[in-house]
């Protein structure tokens, strides 16, 4: 259905809502009543999202810079923000606690000697998910699907090259795809299901497996390109969130010799036939309201045809 006419019967049906004398303050009702104490939260919340980003930018900065003191104090400051109610309707459950997970890793590996990459990725982890809180329509983390294109390839390329110690290279390929998952997971995970993320883990388990058994010559090496693309449905499946997963219903719920598009446009014509007898409904409603505010009003016979 064209958006023309959406909006073109839509508009009608306002026009002939308002006609009939009906309005949003009758028994008492108000949008105000209801959206009163809204812009206060919304301005707290929006506040508090703005600082946890800024922390946890100034965090992964320190970081940088090896700067242990400065990433202790910001460390803390962040925790504390995040135990705020308010922040917290933001997101999901299983993200703040692996937000919070990753702010206790970092706090303990931070005075130890030699795990600067351990505290190094979990700020670089609790930034994502800061931004993924603070712009949740385009966050950071969904740029990483084209990273993880990219190290599918790296993988698949490697396995068939066929050279010397191949194995070890596939193997070492795989870590940097694990390492960019394990970055990502917290931001993902205030945005999707904990299953998207299991479900990258799961098939890249099975890959490391299915390659060492391969390499051993216990299993056909064919069956590796079969397990990369599974891993790279997976990959989808997070990146795409529910929108692969209403595409793929969809596609089993088509009839045979029927597409989707096509599909679609006859669930357009229904939603047009709905709205049409919607408004047909309205006129009628509207043309009794008028009747009897007529007859209520004692209007005479010969106003009647004037």
């Amino acid at each position: 259905m064209k958006a023309s006419t959406v909006f073109a019967l839509l508009g009608s049906v306002v026009l002939l809502w308002l006609s009939t004398g009906c309005s949003l303050n009758s028994q008492g009702f108000t949008m105000n009543s209801i959206q009163a104490d809204a812009p206060i939260d919304g301005q707290r919340q929006s506040s508090s999202l703005n600082q946890l980003y800024s922390w946890s930018e100034q965090l992964y900065n320190a970081a940088n810079d090896s700067n242990r003191q400065q990433a202790f104090l910001l460390l803390q400051r962040m925790e504390s923000l995040a135990a705020d109610g308010d922040i917290r309707k933001m997101g999901t459950q299983a993200g703040w606690q692996a937000f919070e997970r990753s702010i206790q890793r970092a706090i303990q590996a931070m005075p130890q000697k030699g795990t600067s990459q351990v505290w190094y990725t979990e700020t670089a982890r609790l930034k994502l998910a800061s931004d993924a809180l603070l712009r949740p329509a385009a966050p950071l983390w969904l740029q990483y699907e084209g990273v993880l294109k990219d190290d599918t390839q790296r993988i698949r390329a490697t396995w068939a090259a066929q050279a010397e110690g191949r194995l070890k290279a596939v193997q070492a390929t795989i870590s940097v795809y694990e390492e960019h998952v394990d970055r990502l997971e917290v931001a993902a995970l205030m945005q999707r299901d904990r299953t998207d993320i299991d479900g990258i883990k799961a098939q890249l388990l099975y890959l490391e497996r299915l390659v060492r058994a391969a390499d051993a010559g216990e299993v056909r090496q064919d069956k590796v390109p079969a397990a990369l693309a599974s891993l790279e449905s997976a990959s989808a499946r997070l990146f795409r969130g529910a929108e692969s997963e209403d595409e793929a219903a969809l596609t089993d719920a088509t009839p045979p010799g029927l597409s989707i598009g096509e599909q679609r446009r006859g669930g357009s014509q229904i939603a047009e036939l709905f709205i049409a007898a919607f408004v047909m409904a309205v006129l009628g409603f509207a043309g009794w309201r008028k009747y009897r505010n007529g007859q209520t009003q004692g209007t005479s016979f010969s106003d009647r045809f004037k």
